[in-house]
């Protein structure tokens, strides 16, 4: 006599658990996303190769109400010169810490900063062709596309205030082929 935990689950069977398991999953994050967050449609290449111009990702609005931004996180924060203007940036230096870029490096504290994540060729320091030093409530954030200037090099745009940080960029939801987290 087979026992019951022995027996072979026909494939109509496991094709059901599967169909049931994605629908799960996709009801969570119809639910779950409006409410710990929001989409943002991407425009511009600034987050290149992460994150493109015409992607859609899920921005988690709670990530940061216990916890302060990390060194790496991709952040979505509001414009010092328009609130109305919301960007997506990498964090690279952190409160506290001095930030320099020369020869195509970035430097924290005066040690080569690893970037997997980056692309291009980073030939503009502009605001940390010296050493900048953060303070207690500031972040250095760039674009992965290093090409692309508009991020805290550009005086502009300058050191993100953590009252303006609204969130942090998890999950990239379409196109549905690249369905992923963001690292």
């Amino acid at each position: 006599m087979a026992k019951k935990g022995n027996r072979k689950k026909s494939p109509a069977r496991m094709i059901f658990g599967w169909i049931l398991f994605i629908a799960a999953v996709l009801a969570v994050l119809v639910i779950l996303i409006p409410l710990v967050g929001a989409t943002v449609d991407v425009s511009g290449s600034a987050m290149s190769p992460a994150v493109n111009a015409g992607d859609r990702i899920a921005v988690n609005r709670l990530a940061y109400l216990l916890t302060n931004p990390k060194r790496g996180d991709v952040i979505q924060f509001r414009s010092a010169q328009d609130a109305g203007t919301v960007f997506l940036r990498r964090v690279v230096a952190l409160p506290g810490e001095t930030v320099q870029i020369r020869d195509g490096s970035v430097y924290i504290n005066q040690t080569s900063l690893p970037e997997p994540y980056a692309s291009g060729i980073l030939q503009y320091a502009g605001t940390a062709a010296t050493p900048l030093t953060l303070s207690e409530d500031e972040y250095f954030v760039m674009s992965d596309n290093r090409s692309n200037n508009f991020d805290s090099r550009d005086p502009t745009v300058g050191t993100v205030k953590r009252n303006t940080v609204s969130g942090k960029a998890w999950l990239k939801v379409l196109p549905f082929r690249e369905f992923r987290l963001i690292l």
